[in-house]
């Protein structure tokens, strides 16, 4: 065909457009550049399927729900040793475990070996875990009647974390310790458990010691409320400087414990060697409505909250006072926001109505366009891996693989 035919060119562009649609090539025109994902998109389904960093997504949104389904199907494919994250979910059968997620947002899947039926069987209703470095992983397991802290060794050479230990448990002597949520450990390795049903604190002997995971005895300073060993903060049942319902837990680099009373829209501050009641950080004045988790960040007086009544991420500094909102629902904070962790750049929140891990920059507080990981079940805490080094194969088991 003559390109010179003035008649013969609208022909060869009607066959170049039904070839370029067979071959999968939008049309050359202006209504195909590439725009940002709207809002409504970040609401659907197909965006709430999306994994790993927002940088491919955005490059290309159309091709982002099928790649999310890829990785989903072909996680199962990556070793558990690429684990970089810890996370527990809420308690389906799919998430009732601790879960393995890699530095992309892919989930790995339940990393937790089996526990001995002398020693209660599996982990039921995971919430709080806590690094004990070399020591391995503490596990909250919640479970109303029989609730357990569980340890675990470091990871295997397969990234799997075998069971070591009964660090602590429900019983006449320790009769505190019911439905735990949150787990905190002091610079001298003194454990503390926040327990939702009894809306107190409990303090335990710490690894190393004698008797590691035996309840404490009870500070002079607060003897005289009748509490058992172990409880270090009361509940405002048995005392006026008690905690009404309680959530989060965490240590600064005071030595100080802070403590997220839910019922009262308050974080609290306690002195944990003494068990008194020294001030409140935060409250209503300042937006709080629900306080659920607090995390320090490495300089050890900035810290981060969650709040699902309002709901809102609030960032502190301890040493000052001063309070600013991180995030609302305006500027990405989840409905209900739970889990908190950290790397240098980012802040990673829990949103347990979508099931998701989402991803704000601290610098800016700007979310990612797409969430950081999607789980199997509503996600409870979240922590790096990176402090439990996997335990190396010897030359022998390297032989047999």
């Amino acid at each position: 065909m003559n390109s010179s035919n003035p008649r013969g060119l609208p022909l060869l562009l009607l066959v170049l457009g039904i070839l370029g649609a067979l071959a999968g090539c939008p049309p050359l025109d202006e209504s195909n550049k590439k725009t940002p994902p709207s809002e409504a998109h970040f609401d659907s389904g197909a965006h709430q399927r999306q994994h790993g960093k927002d940088a491919k997504s955005e490059s290309d949104p159309a091709s982002a729900p099928a790649a999310a389904d890829a990785k989903r199907e072909h996680g199962h494919d990556l070793p558990k040793t690429a684990t970089h994250w810890y996370c527990t979910m809420h308690g389906k059968p799919a998430g009732n475990s601790v879960h393995g997620i890699d530095e992309n947002g892919t989930v790995l899947g339940a990393i937790l070996e089996a526990v001995p039926e002398s020693a209660g069987g599996n982990a039921k209703g995971v919430r709080g875990m806590l690094h004990l470095g070399e020591h391995g992983l503490l596990v909250v397991s919640a479970n109303l009647a029989d609730t357990r802290l569980i340890r675990y060794g470091p990871p295997a050479s397969d990234g799997t974390l075998p069971f070591v230990s009964l660090f602590a448990q429900k019983a006449l002597k320790n009769p505190d310790l019911v439905h735990s949520y949150a787990l905190a450990v002091g610079a001298d390795g003194t454990v503390y458990a926040s327990n939702q049903d009894t809306n107190t604190v409990s303090a335990y002997a710490g690894i190393g010691t004698a008797q590691p995971g035996a309840p404490l005895d009870v500070p002079k300073e607060i003897a005289g409320l009748g509490i058992p060993a172990g409880t270090i903060v009361p509940s405002r049942v048995v005392s006026p400087q008690g905690i009404t319902e309680i959530r989060g837990i965490a240590i600064g680099a005071d030595g100080l414990l802070y403590v997220c009373d839910r019922g009262a829209a308050q974080v609290v501050v306690f002195d944990p060697k003494t068990g008194l009641r020294l001030r409140v950080l935060a409250d209503e004045s300042h937006g709080l409505v629900h306080p659920i988790q607090l995390l320090f960040a490495p300089d050890g007086h900035t810290v981060y909250l969650t709040d699902n009544g309002m709901p809102g991420i609030f960032r502190i500094d301890t040493a000052t006072g001063a309070i600013i909102l991180f995030a609302n629902r305006s500027t990405g904070c989840p409905e209900l926001p739970s889990s908190l962790a950290m790397d240098k750049d980012h802040l990673y929140v829990g949103d347990r109505k979508k099931q998701e891990i989402l991803r704000f920059k601290l610098a800016t507080g700007e979310p990612d366009h797409t969430p950081f990981a999607q789980l199997p079940d509503a996600p409870e805490f979240m922590i790096p891996a990176s402090l439990l080094p996997a335990i190396p194969q010897s030359p022998k088991a390297k032989a047999d693989d």
